[in-house]
């Protein structure tokens, strides 16, 4: 005889757990009770248990062990509260303890923090329920001791922090959103760890509980494995926020699903997310990561190269990688990772001097790190350019390398943790992206990766650099007086806005003026007029100032009341632009004057005009840099 019976009647019962669950509100979660601990059950219970498990028969014995997604707000909070007192005060544990041995009730959540909602509920229900409330012996933050050698305790998800207990149950809250830079698979490692300690009590219970999020990890894998078997070992019940709780605001799962829709099938529907795949397997890591080597010293004779990834100190590490390239393979030489907190002032100073042995004096950043890094590495004699490629691109690139073995990785266990957890998100538009996922962080892989993808773009032949733009490695300044001024507008299909301004000289020389990118925006026309005024007042142009732009371009300014002419559509190929603009180049027909040169220094721009076969066609700025040296020096008929 068990006592299934005893457990799911205490839910009902006016004395016990029923006041703090009444209504029909709860009738999906009585029925799930019932079922976990295969208790008797009524009609309408069973049909709930058919409708949410997939199952046809209803169980004879309890479940040891169950997964339960379930969507946001729908009660799991509550119900696992409900669960892990229950379980601590209707069952004996003492035949299975040693002298002194207490029997734990594990919560387990991501962080300790996460799971006090979980301890909160508990601590009501034993405080409010009289006959429970004497039982109490102790009180912590995180234990209840109770006078039946029995302890429910919260702890964060961990390893580690598992091992040592003997468990009357386990109670893991969010599962599918455990993330760990100290382990690649945090969840089945963790469950792994706990087993042992379960086995010393018979019958001890593990609930994985949690809304949905990738095809991946614990959860995943229980609910295809067993989800719709009769025979299963594992309880699987699977509900949308508004089966278990009822009284949810329609409104508020309706506008989730207006704004995302395919977070909204998860995090409400219960639905595992097909936008998600992982983006590196753990096996592809493992065979580009050199066992035991933890850094390299500087190769002789070799060019280093390093990527920054920067932080101001309060959440994220601020991360440096070297490497070099041997041949085909780029070397990972050095990862300095600081996490926070921190003082930057302190960290850019120890990334300077790891710089300084390796006798780099120029670094390339994250895209997102902004314009602060740029003074405090100059500060240390190094210069600073931010990244021409997005994170996602960087990533993308780094895949192949990766797979074809064509990289080295430092023996690096949250770098390894990180390149495995990263996600392919596809978005509504087809496009897909790359990123870690919410919550979690990508410091060391993205400096990992910007590093060797860069030295593995360095091996391409490069057909133009932003230095060749240069005279005698300087920039040169504003001409005094030219013969006119014109400017180029590109927009990417992400909405990016690039503009170029140039001028033509008496020597038939095209120089770069100035250029200016960001998001689109409504005063774009006026802002780009002001300028191309400004700067034909500054260089005393003869001609006016002329824009061109892309045809999809002509339209809207003409609404916004601007006179432009159209890139000629022989022209809308940038691909085929490029050996003729490379020539121009290298005969010295296109310069750099100084603004221009300035922004490029510390921004994108410099990278947009390190021109090589297959970079991206879509790079606004490369595109708008094309455009005008081929309307400049190869006008149309």
């Amino acid at each position: 005889m068990h006592d299934g019976a005893a457990i799911s009647d205490a839910l009902t019962d006016p004395e016990m757990f029923g006041p703090h669950f009444r209504g029909t509100s709860w009738n999906a979660w009585r029925a799930f009770v019932a079922a976990l601990f295969a208790a008797p059950m009524t009609t309408e219970q069973v049909a709930l248990f058919r409708l949410y498990t997939g199952r046809t028969t209803a169980p004879a014995t309890p479940f040891t062990e169950a997964a339960l997604i379930v969507g946001r707000r729908g009660g799991k909070s509550r119900v696992l509260a409900f669960v892990a007192v229950a379980l601590a005060v209707l069952r004996s544990y003492d035949e299975h303890l040693a002298a002194g041995e207490v029997a734990t009730i594990g919560v387990l959540a991501q962080t300790q923090k996460q799971g006090r909602s979980i301890f909160r509920f508990v601590q009501g229900l034993l405080r409010e329920i009289p006959s429970l409330r004497p039982m109490i012996l102790d009180e912590t933050q995180d234990t209840i001791l109770l006078s039946n050698r029995v302890q429910i305790e919260i702890a964060a998800a961990s390893f580690r922090s598992t091992r040592g207990y003997s468990y009357a149950a386990v109670l893991a809250d969010e599962v599918a959103f455990w993330r760990s830079e100290e382990s690649l698979n945090p969840d089945t490692e963790i469950l792994r760890a706990l087993r042992p300690g379960m086995a010393s009590i018979p019958g001890s219970v593990l609930m994985l509980a949690s809304s949905p999020y990738g095809k991946k990890g614990a959860l995943y894998n229980s609910f295809r494995r067993h989800y719709g078997k009769d025979d299963a070992r594992v309880l699987v019940w699977k509900a949308p926020t508004e089966a278990m709780n009822p009284r949810i605001d329609p409104a508020i799962i309706a506008e989730a699903y207006e704004e995302d829709p395919e977070a909204a099938r998860a995090e409400y529907g219960a639905e595992f997310r097909d936008d998600l795949a992982d983006f590196i397997t753990r096996e592809a890591i493992d065979a580009i990561t050199m066992w035991g080597r933890h850094e390299l010293p500087p190769e002789p004779g070799a060019e280093h190269q390093a990527f920054v990834d920067p932080s101001g100190g309060a959440s994220d590490s601020f991360t440096l990688a070297i490497g070099h390239q041997a041949g085909d393979i780029g070397i990972l030489d050095a990862l300095l990772e600081i996490r926070p907190p921190f003082d930057p002032d302190v960290a850019v100073a120890e990334c300077a001097a790891l710089l300084k042995r390796y006798g780099i004096t120029r670094i390339v950043g994250d895209h997102y790190a902004g314009l602060w890094p740029v003074a405090r590495f100059a500060a240390h004699g190094i210069t600073f350019e931010q990244s021409a490629r997005g994170k996602s691109d960087i990533y993308a690139d780094f895949l192949p390398l990766a797979n074809a073995g064509r990289v080295e990785l430092l023996d690096h266990k949250r770098l390894a943790s990180q390149f495995v957890g990263l996600e392919r998100r596809t978005g509504r538009s087809g496009k897909d992206s790359i990123a870690e996922p919410k919550g979690a962080h990508d410091d060391c892989a993205n400096a990992a990766a910007g590093v060797l993808v860069g030295l593995d773009l360095d091996r391409r032949p490069a057909m133009v650099r932003s230095g060749d733009l240069l005279t005698g490695h300087a920039a040169l300044p504003l001409p005094t007086v030219c013969k006119g001024i014109f400017a180029t507008l590109a927009v990417s299909r992400q909405g990016i806005v690039a503009v170029i301004f140039c001028a033509m000289t008496f020597d038939d020389t095209m120089v770069v003026l100035d250029y200016d990118a960001g998001p689109l925006t409504g005063g774009l026309f006026s802002g780009i007029a002001t300028r191309l005024a400004e700067l034909a007042t500054a260089i005393r142009a003869q001609r006016g100032g002329v824009l061109f732009v892309q045809p999809d371009l002509v339209r809207p300014a003409q609404v916004a009341g601007y006179f432009v002419h159209e890139i000629p559509e022989h022209l809308q190929l940038s691909d085929l632009l490029l050996l003729p603009a490379a020539a121009h180049i290298a005969a010295g027909r296109v310069k750099l004057c100084l603004p221009a040169h300035l922004k490029a220094q510390t921004s994108a721009f410099g990278g947009a005009l390190d021109f090589r076969g297959g970079d991206d066609g879509d790079d606004p700025l490369r595109r708008a840099a094309l455009w005008a040296i081929t309307l400049a020096l190869d006008p149309p008929p």
